[in-house]
């Protein structure tokens, strides 16, 4: 049986991991179990259990850098989280831009309507955070520069330039189509982000 002050000793530690504090619910119910099992089973005390559970679980717990484009350390259970959570934003973010690219060639005036309804959904988003206190400006500022925005900069960068040098037919940077899908793809991100922090799910905003 777990006493309060040996609760409290896992809570410190798994705190000191930075973890989400969903997956510290879930990491901290796992640890309390596994704990419990060896003083059990092996007859230890709760230091030396605590200490076989710390060592079991020291690959997951490392901390290790969030992203290519993060400073932030994280463990690194939560970063393979936050990176399947990521492929998903992403996998979403590029079909819906694939589809109002095809919206784009069959009628322009049709793709302006979806464009500005995804602005006003990105906009009413934030409003919403900042209404109800979800989110601090600092916060919104720091969006700006989440890993999955920071690849969509850099991609286009290179990506952009060499299309219009293939593509040249259509006169100005913002009508080829190409362009399009990273304006559209970076909106939905960004939409995504925001409603991710109204549900408090961990997308590395803070």
């Amino acid at each position: 049986m777990i006493t309060i002050e040996q609760d409290r000793q896992i809570t410190l530690y798994l705190n000191s991991k930075k973890l989400d504090s969903q997956l510290l619910i879930e990491v901290k119910d796992h640890f309390i179990s596994q704990i419990s099992n060896l003083m059990e089973r092996k007859d230890l005390n709760f230091q030396e259990a605590f200490l076989d559970t710390k060592l079991s679980w020291a690959k997951e717990l490392e901390m290790v850098k969030a992203d290519l484009f993060s400073f932030r350390k994280i463990a690194k259970i939560e970063k393979e989280i936050l990176h399947r959570r990521f492929r998903k934003m992403m996998m979403i973010a590029f079909l819906c831009a694939l589809i109002l690219v095809a919206v784009f060639n069959l009628n322009e005036n049709v793709y302006l309507c979806l464009q500005g309804s995804l602005i006003v959904l990105h906009f009413g988003f934030v409003l919403y955070n900042f209404i109800f206190k979800k989110m601090k400006f600092t916060e919104y500022r720091q969006m700006s520069f989440h890993p999955l925005l920071l690849r969509n900069l850099l991609l286009l960068l290179f990506v952009i330039p060499a299309s219009n040098m293939l593509f040249s037919t259509r006169e100005g940077f913002w009508e080829f189509p190409l362009n399009h899908v990273f304006i559209t793809y970076a909106v939905i991100i960004q939409i995504q982000l925001l409603y991710f922090r109204i549900k408090k799910i961990n997308v590395l905003l803070t």
